[in-house]
């Protein structure tokens, strides 16, 4: 009987061990390094399968990682594993690609800063807006009596229905509206396609889009129509629109000002938007790090690519000496062409 309960302890003792091993095998899930190596790695592997612009703005990935992959070591810190990968990212030229950690954001500002500023809110308040203005919503608006004026800061900022209707039907009589979108760093393409095709007479395409859909760079899906058609049951605008920009203009901004470009009454007018054509993709990186990249393909129906920015109808840049008389160039240009 003690032998029994000896050999049946030893065969329950070896299927326990048995379970437990098996059981560590089957919830182990392996964690990405964390190395300096490994981090870069993952940030310069996820750029190459997700980021759409390599060939387009004529950079070999494989040459970059070769030149930034020797100054990383393992044995370097986080702020300057930090540095590297920045440093190696800013190469991309696009305002759509950054590196988040705790302690800092990497960048590329230059679509904008190596640019006249072509805008200056101060001198709007001081010598247009004045106690004249109306805040309708998010929307700044200015009638000019027989010209009306809209300024919208920022895509992110909601816009409702009844803005819209209220702002056309305040200027419907008028010769024509200005819409302000200089220094309108982006925000919600929902936003821009909600306030574009109230200038649509007619349903029209106004865009291309491709997505990526492989690791491939040139991996894309597409094209797909974006088009605008006019609402049936909301006020329409259908006398003439100028649209302002300039290099400050950016990614949603972008998107409707090439939708407000493809309209028969809308003129573009001051300097070219700063692009942003790509929707972004995100990942986060092992050590917690987020990254994200561009990952899509945007261009007019004629397959213009708008990552690099919009071309103006008409460009104009503000003059120091119109600005040092409270005169916005851009602005004045503008009042000036919907009067004729």
């Amino acid at each position: 009987m003690t032998i029994y309960i000896k050999i049946l302890g030893q065969i329950i003792l070896s299927f326990s061990f048995l379970f437990l091993v098996s059981c560590e095998e089957g919830f182990f899930v392996e964690v990405p390094s964390e190395s300096a190596t490994s981090i870069f790695d993952q940030a310069w592997n996820f750029a190459d399968q997700e980021y759409t612009f390599f060939d387009y703005k004529e950079l070999n990935w494989d040459s970059i990682y070769q030149e930034f992959r020797p100054l990383v070591s393992d044995d370097m810190n986080e702020e300057e594993l930090f540095q590297v990968i920045g440093d190696m990212l800013f190469l991309l030229r696009d305002g759509h690609v950054n590196l988040r950690s705790k302690f800092d954001r990497s960048r590329n500002w230059e679509w904008y800063l190596e640019f006249p500023e072509n805008f200056n809110y101060s001198l709007l308040e001081r010598n247009y807006f004045k106690s004249n203005e109306q805040f309708v919503g998010s929307l700044v608006v200015m009638d000019f009596e027989d010209v009306g004026y809209m300024r919208y800061s920022s895509f992110s900022n909601g816009v409702s229905n009844d803005d819209m209707d209220y702002v056309i039907g305040k200027f419907k009589d008028h010769k024509g509206l200005i819409i302000d979108v200089r220094n309108n760093g982006g925000g919600f393409l929902s936003n821009a396609s909600k306030i574009a095709k109230r200038f649509a007479k007619e349903k029209q395409r106004v865009a291309l889009v491709y997505y990526k859909n492989g690791p491939g760079h040139n991996e894309l899906e597409g094209p797909f129509s974006t088009n605008l058609t006019p609402p049936d049951d909301q006020l329409l605008f259908d006398k003439p629109v100028i649209v302002l920009t300039n290099r400050h203009s950016y990614s949603a901004t972008s998107f409707f000002t090439q939708y407000m470009r493809e309209l028969e009454n809308v003129t573009i007018l001051g300097d070219q938007t700063g692009g942003g054509g790509g929707a972004p993709a995100f990942t986060e990186l092992s050590n917690g790090w987020e990254l994200r990249v561009s990952s899509s393909v945007t261009t007019d129906p004629e397959g213009f690519n708008i990552e690099n920015g919009v071309p103006p109808d008409v460009k104009v840049d503000m003059l120091k000496s119109d600005e040092n008389n409270g005169k916005d160039t851009i602005l004045e240009e503008a009042l000036r062409l919907l009067r004729e």
